[in-house]
């Protein structure tokens, strides 16, 4: 078993080790005992473990009776083996009352009692022009009472308006604050949002580093873990941490950075999880609950704010299929319908075709899709490719396309004559 398999929340397939024991505030480690088997009689007898080993180490006279076989077996003395939270203390669970749709529940270490959420004195760190979903308004009430706050919700649900509220409010009582992200591309993006709005922020990565003392700090998971091994003197200052797409966590081969992380922050650091949608979200905050002795919300929602549809574009045709509705409703028939498409096509549904130099012959199936997209008013929209190359020919190839039209045309053709366009690969 791995050494870090006490840490890892997310996947309970073998036991961890034991650990020690709080109550009241006081540790209480296990005892291990050697259990010493006569097989004459059957009786067993308990020593304590280092008073066995004292004895064998001060026999000098190496006497040993052979008809008594020992054999040390490790025994608990406390009940419960099995997984890691079989063996803490059992935290304390609330559910808060929610008038819509979302569940918004709390998780108490045992010496905490629950105490109701109470309003904010005073104007709100931060104001917005749109009226607040459910779920954000109960996680910055969180934010308001100065307690941690784990937000699950599903892409584009407006998580992001949580994390702006913890720093708008981390700026306003002079308090230094981390936003933390799993890639560097995630963490450059954070800092132009921010930057743009407050200022005082800076962005730390492997690559770039920008205004290092600033109050508000982006940076990746890694950066931070590495901070807290070297014992800077920032994270002493730090009163809230925003871990961005914390499902990272479950990740096999990253997900030690986080759970790391997580231990060594101070118990006086609040935080901000943000996560997609994980079935196991009350078994985490009990988790951060435990570590750091401090109570831990969770808000979750399985509402999208954007319904979501699957398309089908069969490779040289023409058209879209819906294959499975905002309900999420399998359309068989337009499933058929696109497979029989795919059919009579013939060698056109084997994608498109290259020439000799490189390029396509044809017009592509991305070119048709996209220009579709747009003409439908569908936009924005995104196109992966696994080819570094094939992104730069679609590229080129949407390039001939012109969204533009009437005073549109003229704002543009305006515009480029005062303008220098970079290509970089």
């Amino acid at each position: 078993m791995s050494d870090d398999a006490l840490f890892d929340v997310f996947d309970q397939d073998e036991p961890a080790p034991m650990v020690e024991i709080v109550t009241n505030g006081s540790t209480t480690p296990k005892t291990k005992t050697a259990a010493i088997i006569d097989d004459t009689n059957g009786d067993t007898t308990s020593k304590d473990k280092r008073s066995l080993e004292e004895d064998d180490d001060g026999d000098d006279d190496n006497k040993m009776d052979f008809s008594l076989k020992r054999s040390r077996t490790d025994i608990p003395m406390e009940t419960g083996t099995g997984s890691f939270f079989d063996n803490i203390p059992r935290m304390k669970f609330h559910t808060v009352e929610t008038i819509e749709s979302c569940l918004h529940e709390v998780v108490l270490p045992p010496n905490c009692d629950f105490e109701p959420l109470k309003a904010p004195v005073g104007p709100p760190a931060k104001e917005y022009k749109f009226t607040l979903d459910p779920f954000q308004r109960e996680a910055i009430s969180c934010l308001q009472n100065n307690q941690s706050v784990l937000v699950s919700a599903h892409t584009s649900a407006g998580k992001t308006v949580v994390a702006e509220y913890a720093v708008a409010m981390a700026l306003r009582d002079k308090q230094r604050v981390i936003y933390t992200t799993p890639i560097k591309a995630l963490s450059n993006q954070k800092y132009r949002e921010l930057h743009e709005e407050f200022k005082d922020v800076g962005l730390m990565t492997g690559d770039v580093t920008l205004n290092p003392s600033a109050s508000c700090l982006i940076m990746t998971t890694e950066i931070l873990r590495s901070m807290l091994y070297r014992g800077s003197e920032i994270t002493r200052e730090v009163a809230w941490v925003i871990f961005d797409e914390i499902h990272y966590l479950r990740d096999k081969e990253r997900g030690v950075i986080w759970e790391e992380t997580i231990i060594l922050l101070p118990d006086n650091v609040h935080y901000v999880f943000l996560s997609a949608t994980i079935p196991n979200a009350k078994q985490f905050a009990e988790w951060i609950s435990y570590l750091h002795n401090q109570p831990c919300h969770v808000v979750y929602t399985d509402m999208r704010p954007v319904p979501l549809h699957h398309y089908i574009y069969p490779a040289g045709a023409d058209g879209l299929h819906l294959v499975v509705d905002e309900t999420g409703k399998f359309r068989e028939d337009n499933f058929s319908a696109a497979m029989a498409t795919l059919r009579d096509v013939g060698d056109a549904a084997k994608g498109d075709k290259r020439g000799r130099r490189g390029g396509f012959k044809a017009e592509t199936n991305v070119f048709k899709i996209v220009k579709m997209i747009m003409e439908r008013n569908l936009a924005p929209v995104i196109v992966f490719s696994f080819s570094k190359k094939d992104c730069e020919s679609y590229a080129c190839a949407i390039a001939k396309l012109d969204f533009n039209s009437g005073m549109l045309q003229k704002i543009s053709m305006a515009s480029y004559s005062t303008m220098k366009i970079f290509f970089f690969s």
